[in-house]
């Protein structure tokens, strides 16, 4: 019986000859992805701070000091969005037919397009047509990228949704 214990204790497990390390936390912090000519990084730690400029922006935007009941209800509604359906339909929503009018659709196109065209080109927000072509093009041509936005605006959302509560009118 020792000899049984003995013998299964020595053997050496397979492994792979050249075994790559984890990653640490600061180098996947460091990894890059390519949005055309620029580079794009969010840190999770920027997440927060990146919400809260998107959500000031839509303000200024709209003219307004604080977000009403609407604003926040479209806002949460992204959310919900992105997790079931995906960014790609999101920005689909934007561009439905006028035939799809409502009083929600009016309240929800004009907060989804500023807060999703600021996560794509924060600088140069992209309006409804060329947002879907964009992302439209970048499903087809670059899935790792697509999966890479839907990600972060996924990460996004918990944070606009918490800035939305918290510039929320009285």
């Amino acid at each position: 019986m020792a000899n049984n214990r003995h013998r299964h204790n020595s053997q050496k497990p397979t492994s792979n000859k050249n075994p790559t390390p984890p990653k640490s936390p600061e180098s996947v912090k460091s990894e890059i992805v390519q949005i055309e000519d620029k580079s794009s990084l969010v840190l999770p730690e920027q997440m927060s701070l990146t919400a809260h400029e998107h959500i000031q922006n839509y303000l200024k935007l709209s003219k307004k000091q604080n977000l009403d009941k609407n604003d926040l209800n479209a806002i949460l509604k992204l959310s919900q969005h992105l997790r079931v359906f995906g960014l790609l339909s999101a920005v689909g929503y934007l561009n439905q037919s006028n035939a799809q009018r409502g009083e929600i659709r009016e309240r929800v196109v004009p907060v989804w397009e500023s807060l999703i065209g600021q996560m794509i080109d924060k600088d140069n927000p992209l309006e409804k047509p060329d947002l879907m072509k964009k992302i439209v093009d970048i499903t087809k041509n670059k899935p790792e990228q697509y999966m890479w936005l839907w990600r972060t605006s996924l990460l996004l959302a918990n944070h606009w949704n918490f800035w939305a509560r918290a510039y929320q009118e009285d």
